[in-house]
């Protein structure tokens, strides 16, 4: 029989779908509920008859949860979350009473006490029991369906009674139908967008005079007058479906002529025994330095240090189900690549370092109830989103009480011996005594390798190693199961099983990732002093609208170790995570960490702040400098004689007074390339001026003195 696992969604054809609510320890069945029906109750399923359509295809697993509840609340409103904190906490005690719950008379007395505690009805509380089993089984199944409220994006049908809000006025108002808006639409296709002169107001009175007024005769004047035939449409139902069924932009591009838009308003887009019951109730997490010096994958000459060793172990089996090795770390990043490890598929983790397993050697890619730590990486916000989305419990030892944590310790001490006498770079106890051996000048493996040592030690102990000191259940003397991880994961999955859960990996590392607001700008979307961009943002004219109207916030998650992707989180339905790539404006950041930039961002910030003092120098000069220009003139202008002509006198010989100027000026700048006051033996050619067509005696300027020099030369070509 295939592995059935609590939230697991079983498909029964196209007739309904069952999520899996409860499996009974003793194996007896399972407990499920219908997802698609909006009456449905929790029912039970024996192992037998489950068994028997699974072996006979009539149900199988079903891989994609659409109805699994937001795995974030990054972009929650506050008011959303406390209803759904509300929401949770009438429930909790009810829902975590299992298999009470599932019971009709159990249950129906839990709803008797939460209809005296808090006032609701059975209805009420139905429903928000029946969206906690239909949708996955977390706190945000709670969350309010507010998006799926008023048919957004839907077109309503047109019928005798006004669509809309009400008027602020006595008029009634009027529905737009299909034929009204093709009126909108030939206007603005014919009129606005080719006539840049003409605003919004502009075209909706076009389409009120052409098409909703009749020409009258005024009474007083005897003239024809155009009156409107009440009702007619509003200004803003004409603004709202001109943006509905327009491409604004396109038809913004052709009001600016595409050579103006592009130039000007286009998209910017260049330059992580006794409080257990079975496998995955609870699971301990822990870092160590290992005791190790490793050398550089690219140049082996070079040591790179210690890595950092981070072990998630089971604590009912003893199993190590997730690890990470590298330099991240203690922190979050390496405690998120360690429960990211958890979540994910064993077998092709250890092909990335030429290990070949099957899913028997290494079954554990689950996510647990309870994840304990010490007050380290699992105090911080990071782990925020993880306790939300998939409803695990985080607890933190008390300061100074590892032993609080001792099952992950011991590990610690366990892993090293099978590897310590056989690799070089291995720390001895000596390494700190007078005369001891410099253990770093040892150094032979990289990470890769070091890594490949930990999974194969990992392996032989899940697989191998006895439990000398584990208290077994005296179930399983009876059934004579060997204290051997293995071997008690599976008898605890046979017997106890009722805590693991399984997610999308991807899914899991996503929300592990750390989430923050992004800016969408006329350049890409913003971050950390970067630019990105994607499909979603292109299609929907982030960039055109940004730069248009004005920028907004927009929830990302970001991978700080590698900062080409951010995450976007696309709110359509269920939460799902676009990745957004850099843009060419922010090539020269490809491949650099967060860290990295920052530390760019702050140098180009310093180095800007040291050249200020410079900068105020200079300006301050220019303005000395423009100053001093203008009092010379000044006292020229004060000193110059006045020939008693009037204001009138001087405006009016403004030409004259140009013409003079400029004749100056050209015997000024003319070019010479001979000695001065030397004679050309040549004598000079004399230019005819050309014959005005009016009597205007100016002297003529350079463009015409050429053009009569070119004619004249035209004329003595032989």
């Amino acid at each position: 029989m295939t592995e059935i696992l609590v939230n697991q969604l079983l498909g029964f054809g196209d007739e309904r779908t069952e999520r899996v609510l409860w499996v009974d320890p003793l194996g007896r069945g399972f407990y499920v509920i219908d997802v698609r029906s909006p009456h449905a109750l929790p029912a039970f399923r024996t192992t037998q008859e489950l068994s028997g359509l699974l072996d006979t295809k009539a149900v199988g697993v079903v891989e994609n949860d659409p109805w699994l509840a937001p795995l974030t609340d990054a972009h929650v409103p506050d008011a959303h979350k406390e209803k759904r904190d509300t929401a949770w906490a009438i429930i909790a005690p009810m829902v975590l009473d299992q298999p009470a719950v599932f019971q009709p008379d159990a249950r129906g007395r839990a709803i008797q006490r939460a209809i005296a505690e808090t006032g609701l009805t059975k209805q009420t509380l139905y429903r928000m029991l029946r969206r906690y089993w239909q949708r996955g089984m977390t706190p945000n199944t709670q969350l309010p369906d507010f998006n799926k409220c008023g048919g957004r994006g839907k077109e309503r049908a047109v019928l005798e009674k006004k669509r809309g809000r009400k008027p602020s006025s006595k008029e009634v108002g009027i529905n737009v139908d299909p034929e009204m808006r093709n009126l909108f639409r030939a206007v603005v296709t014919r009129k606005f967008a080719t006539n840049r002169k003409l605003d919004l107001r502009d075209a909706y009175e076009e389409v009120i005079s052409s098409h909703f007024s009749d020409r009258v005769i005024d009474e007083h004047t005897g003239r024809q007058v155009l009156v409107p035939r009440l009702p007619v449409p509003t200004l803003r139902q004409f603004r709202y479906w001109f943006e509905r069924d327009n491409d604004v932009f396109q038809i913004e591009r052709l009001r600016r002529t595409p050579r103006v838009y592009d130039k000007d308003m286009r998209a910017l887009m260049n330059s992580s025994l006794g409080e257990t019951v079975g496998p995955g109730s609870r699971f301990q997490i822990d870092a160590t330095i290992a005791d190790i010096y490793l050398v550089s994958r690219y140049d082996r000459r070079k040591i790179v240090g210690r890595p950092v060793l981070y072990i998630v172990i089971d604590v009912f089996t003893r199993m190590v189900v997730g690890m990470y090795a590298g330099f991240e770390g203690p922190s979050w990043v390496g405690a998120m690549m360690a429960i990211a490890n958890t979540a994910s598929d064993k077998v092709t983790y250890c092909r990335q370092f030429g290990i070949d397993i099957t899913e028997a050697d290494w079954p554990c890619h689950h996510l647990p109830d309870t994840l304990l730590g010490d007050r380290g990486e699992l105090i911080g916000t990071g782990v925020d989103t993880l306790c939300t989305n998939f409803h695990v419990h985080v607890e933190n030892t008390a300061p100074y009480r590892a032993d609080w944590k001792g099952v992950v310790e011991q590990r610690f001490r366990l892993l090293p011996a099978k590897y310590k006498p056989y690799v070089p770079g291995y720390i001895e106890e000596d390494f700190q005594e007078r005369g001891g051996k410099d253990y770093r000048l040892d150094a032979t493996l990289d990470i890769d390798q070091f890594t490949a040592i930990i999974i194969h030690c990992i392996l032989y102990y899940n697989n191998h190693h006895p439990l000398d000191r584990y208290d077994r259940h005296p179930q399983m003397i009876a059934d004579e199961v060997p204290a051997i991880p293995i071997d008690l994961w599976e008898w605890g999955i046979a017997r106890r099983s009722g805590f693991l859960r399984a997610f999308p990996a991807d899914l899991v590392k996503l929300s592990l990732l750390p989430t923050d607001q992004a800016t969408a700008t006329a350049s890409g979307i913003r971050y950390a002093g970067c630019f990105y961009s994607c499909r979603k943002a292109l299609e929907e004219h982030w960039f055109e609208r940004a730069r248009q109207r004005g920028v907004w916030k927009v929830p990302i998650s970001y991978e700080p170790r590698c900062m080409d992707e951010i995450y976007l989180h696309d709110n359509a339905g269920r939460l799902n995570f676009i990745a957004c790539g850099l843009t060419d404006k922010s090539r020269h950041h490809r491949g650099r960490t967060l860290w990295e930039i920052d530390q760019l961002r702050q140098e180009e910030r310093r180095q800007h702040r040291a050249h200020q003092p410079q900068k105020t120098q200079a300006r301050i000069n220019l303005t000395e400098s423009i100053k001093g220009i203008v009092e010379q003139a000044q006292a020229m202008r004060d000193g110059a004689p006045t020939d008693g002509a009037s204001d009138w006198e001087r405006v009016r010989n403004i030409r004259a007074n140009r013409r003079e100027e400029r004749r100056e000026k050209q015997e000024q700048e003319a070019f010479r390339f001979g000695k001065p006051g030397a004679a050309e033996s040549e004598p000079a050619k004399v230019l005819p001026f050309p014959a005005p067509t009016q009597d205007d005696y100016s002297t003529p300027d350079i463009t015409e003195i050429l053009r009569s020099f070119n004619r004249d030369k035209d004329d003595d070509t032989p």
